[in-house]
């Protein structure tokens, strides 16, 4: 999935809009930035906390 954003990223010059993009293009790349910020949230979540969670409480 990550690397997925990364292209999308590529593809849309960092979601930058293109001069006179209507209301739905400028959505679009908002939600877009959306999806990639709350997916490298989670990612961080889980590997950071939840999973040394787990881990540490199944070694107990």
């Amino acid at each position: 999935a990550g690397k997925i954003l990364k292209e999308l990223r590529r593809v849309t010059n960092d979601y930058t809009l293109p001069e006179g993009a209507c209301t739905t293009y400028t959505l679009t790349y908002l939600k877009l930035d959306e999806l990639e910020t709350d997916l490298f949230q989670h990612i961080h979540l889980e590997n950071n906390i939840l999973f040394p969670r787990l881990e540490a409480q199944a070694n107990q």
